[in-house]
């Protein structure tokens, strides 16, 4: 059986530079064409059927135990379902203002799970706003701290998180989005006033990188089901087995 890190760093190994023409590690050419993409990163049923391995532990009305990673667990596949169809529906609407700014979310919700998944009680400092925890209570950790620990199994993430932090705060990125060169020289370029993607090819990028993270995404939650979701509901609400099962 795949280790965790085997079965994640295909996942996210690259993710390469937006700065580069064609990032190489990113496949582009699993799409014909950008309406082709927008269909092959539909979230579909994937965050629903991630769900509904707690389902079948409550129908007999035991409920579901709420644990902190349980109710933790809920949320970020809520959260997932959210951010994947925004980022959907703003491809489709040709503005890369609001689809780099998403992916930058999904990709901390992303580096959240990885991290919650081997340190559980950290739910506790997402729970409040850190100004009513007091000074001794628990202490979020910076988002770059998040990435580090990553590091080992995702080791594109930084590069990736960084060329999104570009565009969502208002960098090199951002500030040609609505620019394109122009045919007669370097100083002669078309503004659009309202979005649009500069080229095919960037939007291309944008439905990798959206379907990149929603893989490891689905990945991570799952195990993080195997191991506190259905392993408690499974203590609380064991399957019954009638005699000759």
């Amino acid at each position: 059986m795949r280790t965790q890190r085997e079965r994640l760093r295909p996942i996210l190994a690259g993710m390469a530079k937006q700065s580069k023409p064609r990032p190489e590690r990113l496949d582009l050419d699993q799409f014909e064409s950008v309406e082709d993409a927008l269909e092959k990163i539909e979230s579909g049923d994937r965050y629903f059927d991630i769900g509904k391995l707690a389902m079948s532990y409550g129908e007999d009305g035991a409920g579901l135990p709420l644990t902190r990673p349980v109710l933790f667990w809920f949320s970020m596949i809520t959260r997932s379902q959210g951010l994947h169809d925004a980022i959907v529906r703003e491809v489709g609407e040709g503005n890369p203002h609001a689809v780099f700014p998403l992916i930058r979310a999904f990709a901390e919700s992303v580096v959240l799970v990885y991290y919650v998944l081997d340190h559980p009680d950290y739910v506790e400092a997402l729970m409040d706003h850190p100004r009513n925890f007091g000074k001794h209570g628990p202490r979020r950790k910076s988002m770059q701290s998040l990435i580090t620990y990553m590091e080992k199994d995702a080791p594109g993430m930084k590069d990736v998180y960084a060329n999104l932090s570009e565009a969502t705060h208002f960098g090199s990125t951002a500030m040609w989005a609505s620019a394109k060169p122009g045919e007669s020289g370097e100083h002669d370029f078309t503004w659009a006033s309202a979005p649009e993607w500069r080229s095919d090819e960037q939007a291309l990028i944008a439905c990798a990188q959206t379907l990149e993270m929603a893989d490891a995404m689905t990945f991570l939650l799952t195990r993080f089901a195997e191991r506190y979701v259905v392993s408690q509901l499974q203590v609380t609400n064991p399957v019954r087995h009638e005699p000759g099962d």
